[in-house]
């Protein structure tokens, strides 16, 4: 097969590192060279998600995506995802998000062929058996075990607070799975969604590493060119309205050893208002900054607090609606109405006055710094790339959103607090098993 299996040429970002093109089947490819480190990472990312659920499914995208880790019976002589990273020293792991799943290697530089062709043969289908079904199903439901309800505060707040903030199903379901609801899923029926949702069209290819673009150009066309087109299913979420009141509710953790609350908002629209959106994302590093020196420093009441944008992968991992969720793990000194309380003053501060400008300066340098340790490993930089041009479709603000963030001025952090001052939110309080919170709640809007 020759190059004509991709259409148009490397659209170079502003930096001219990253170059984009696309397959005649749909398929998008963002590829990022980076001359002598030896290895290579292969990410590819699929337009499904958890908010993709069929109603009466939750969990299925989650089962699906292990399913196509397994790999594909029938497949290739080339190593495939089971076999690259053991003999070979490398890595491999996929995910499922709101609105994606991603499935990422890192190999040496030699095989790179290799991990192509196992990810063509993924991208190809699963043809799952009875038997594969039955086997992911336990491990999902090992894993639900694991990091849900066999430990401290599983699911707090990223399972839990979704169904109190949002109302229609894509939403407020569980999406890492309900076994009892997946029990009679059929192969069947996987391979249909497969079908629907894992098209060419619906997905990005990232390679990240040791290579030479014009070959890697070549090498792709031949693996992926064959595969055909189909449709594309809408990848918008349904609309939801803005609550109307703020909404409590309360959820008993038997494991937990002290109480704690999530706050939770809703924020704008990434695709729509980056730059507001980017404020909202150093607001929470300054409350979560401002909430440590007063709860845990000062009144030693609390021993934990996050705030953060995105319950999922991180603030630039998902499509609207995003949300903002502040978490404090308290003692029972002190009960949510005064977490809730000091939260407020914080905002009220911020809308009022603004961040001081050093203040903000270290707080944006802490935040940036920490993006550019993690993008160290090159898998997240894949997974990273492919993300923004999935869900965003730029790959390369995977490199300018460290500038953007570097520019945001206090003005526009005094705007995002205002914002989240008068917005309506949601309040969610984990109380220990037999013990009942300090202070009384609200039961208007309470989660059943």
């Amino acid at each position: 097969m020759s190059d004509t299996t991709y259409v148009g040429s490397a659209r170079a970002s502003d930096t001219g590192r990253i170059q984009r093109f696309t397959l005649s089947n749909g398929l998008r490819v963002v590829l990022a060279p980076e001359q002598g480190t030896g290895v290579c990472a292969v990410g590819l990312r699929y337009g499904v998600g958890f908010r993709d659920d069929p109603p009466g499914r939750p969990g299925l995208v989650h089962l699906l995506e292990h399913l196509m880790f397994r790999g594909r019976p029938g497949t290739s002589d080339d190593p495939g995802s089971a076999d690259v990273p053991g003999p070979a020293g490398g890595y491999a792991n996929a995910a499922t998000g709101q609105d994606s799943t991603d499935f990422h290697q890192v190999v040496p530089a030699g095989l790179l062929a290799g991990t192509l062709a196992a990810e063509r043969d993924r991208m190809a289908g699963p043809r799952p058996s009875a038997a594969a079904l039955a086997t992911e199903r336990d491990v999902v439901a090992e894993e639900i075990r694991r990091n849900v309800t066999g430990r401290p505060y599983g699911g707090f707040p990223k399972s839990l607070l979704p169904p109190l903030l949002y109302r229609s199903y894509a939403h407020t379901h569980d999406g890492y799975g309900d076994m009892a609801a997946l029990a009679d899923v059929t192969p069947q029926e996987c391979q249909d969604f497969f079908d629907r949702h894992h098209s060419p069209g619906n997905a990005v290819l990232t390679v990240v590493g040791g290579f030479e673009p014009e070959t890697v150009r070549r090498l792709i066309g031949l693996r992926f060119g064959d595969l055909p087109a189909r449709p594309v299913p809408p990848g918008d979420a349904p609309p939801e309205p803005e609550p109307v009141t703020d909404r409590y509710g309360r959820h008993t953790d038997p494991l937990a050893p002290l109480p704690a609350v999530c706050v939770g908002y809703r924020l704008p629209d990434p695709a729509a208002d980056l730059t507001g959106y980017l404020a909202h994302v150093l607001l929470a590093a300054l409350v979560e900054q401002r909430l440590r020196e007063d709860l845990v420093a000062r009144d030693n009441t609390a021993v934990a607090v996050t705030a953060g944008c995105g319950l999922v992968g991180g603030p630039f991992a998902a499509r609207h609606p995003v949300t903002l969720a502040c978490t404090v793990t308290h003692t029972e000194a002190i009960g949510t109405d005064e977490v809730v309380g000091t939260l407020d003053a914080e905002l009220a501060t911020l809308a009022g006055r603004g961040p001081d400008p050093d203040e903000l300066l270290l707080v944006t340098n802490r935040w940036i710094s920490g993006l550019l340790r993690h993008h160290d490993a090159p898998h997240v930089r894949a997974r990273s790339l492919g993300a923004f041009e999935l869900l965003h479709a730029d790959a390369a603000l995977h490199e300018r959103v460290p500038r953007l963030l570097a520019t945001t001025t206090p003005a526009a952090v005094v705007r995002a607090a205002r914002r989240l001052c008068d917005a309506h939110r949601a309040v969610l309080t984990l109380v220990p098993e037999n013990r009942r919170p300090r202070t009384p709640l609200p039961h208007r809007e309470a989660l059943g």
